[in-house]
């Protein structure tokens, strides 16, 4: 495309980047990415990975691409260069002509690498897995992402598969009621290749008693030592994401037991969807009135805040929307494990 055109995208691509923590590179264009205050990846005829680190400075990434073991070994020992790239590792429509790598050969560059290796070149989500095995800390898809122009669908696909690589462990969804912690958790736990567990559906259904029907008979003090046990009692499942009450959180003892289990992930809904979704609502033991609602969702909202992970959500969203949130919240790639670059 036109300079000026291009300048404006990878712009436009930064500003996105950094509203989700994402970190932008512009192939090639080492003046374009000067411009755009973003980083730069480099091919084998691209300037010097020392040069555009001059021009650049310190603040934006500089990748670099190789094709054999040799190049990718001078690339590591590169301090100019903040990853580097190797393949194609299959044969690409994006890179013609060029002839595939292999995986044997990316695994050894990964033998050799001081800093992370991106794996190139017709990556898709069924030869994921293998470019990881060999010791790729990350994968370019663009091929896979962009194919049939369903960019959020093979996005979600590529970005579970590599998820599934890296369990987090335990899962805990914490929030008031009607934040959907059970259908946001069961699509979660779907997506991730985990179990999902409901804690109060798991309570009534060994007492063979409704939550209210507890609630009702044997009072608060002793539903919340059952909840309590049965929280612990997750601790059995290593992988798992798990549902709460909207009161679990509440209780110093549950929070001590979620953080050393797993990890708490906050629900954050504006009581004004929350009140949508529970008006005319029967089956909520401590729910009498709307005003009642509302005095316990002030009451209780300091607590949902110290979970360290929290999914800012406006209510409007689809049940997929608020577990990519979710998810995201959960794999920062920043953080954790194998990481896709798009």
């Amino acid at each position: 495309m036109p300079d000026r055109e291009l300048l404006e995208a990878v712009e436009a691509a930064d500003r996105r980047g950094r509203e989700s923590g994402a970190v932008v590179v512009v192939d090639d264009r080492v003046d374009v990415a000067l411009l755009a205050g973003v980083g730069v990846h480099l091919g084998e005829d691209d300037l010097p990975a020392a040069v555009a680190r001059g021009l650049l400075g310190e603040g934006d990434p500089v990748g670099v691409s190789t094709h054999d073991v040799e190049a990718a070994r001078r690339a590591f020992a590169d301090p100019a260069a903040d990853y580097v790239a190797f393949g194609p590792v299959f044969a690409s429509s994006t890179k013609p002509g060029r002839e595939p790598r292999g995986v044997e050969a990316l695994a050894a560059v990964a033998r050799e690498k001081t800093k992370p290796l991106v794996a190139v070149g017709g990556i898709k989500e069924e030869n994921l897995d293998a470019v990881f095995d060999a010791g790729a800390d990350s994968a370019a898809v663009v091929g896979a992402i962009s194919a049939h122009g369903l960019l959020t669908e093979n996005s979600r696909r590529l970005l579970d598969r590599s998820r599934r690589r890296n369990p987090s462990g335990r899962i805990y969804l914490v929030g008031f009621m009607g934040s959907g912690k059970t259908e946001v958790g069961r699509r979660m736990a779907e997506r991730l290749g985990v179990p999902f567990v409901d804690l109060d559906a798991e309570i009534e259904r060994t007492a063979g008693r409704t939550i209210r029907a507890l609630f009702d008979e044997f009072g608060e003090p002793a539903f919340r030592e059952r909840e309590s046990v049965f929280l612990e009692g997750t601790e059995a499942i290593p992988d798992a994401v798990i549902s709460t009450g909207g009161g679990s959180f509440v209780s110093d003892r549950n929070r001590r037991t979620i953080a050393r289990l797993g990890t708490p992930v906050h629900l954050d809904v504006p009581f004004d969807a929350i009140r949508t979704r529970v008006s005319g609502k029967t089956d909520r033991p401590l729910f009498s009135s709307l005003d009642h609602a509302a005095a316990l969702y002030a009451e209780r909202e300091r607590f949902y805040r110290m979970a360290p992970a929290r999914v800012a959500l406006a209510g409007s969203e689809s049940i997929e929307q608020t577990t990519d949130k979710a998810l995201s919240a959960v794999y920062d790639p920043r953080e954790r494990g194998a990481t896709l670059a798009t």
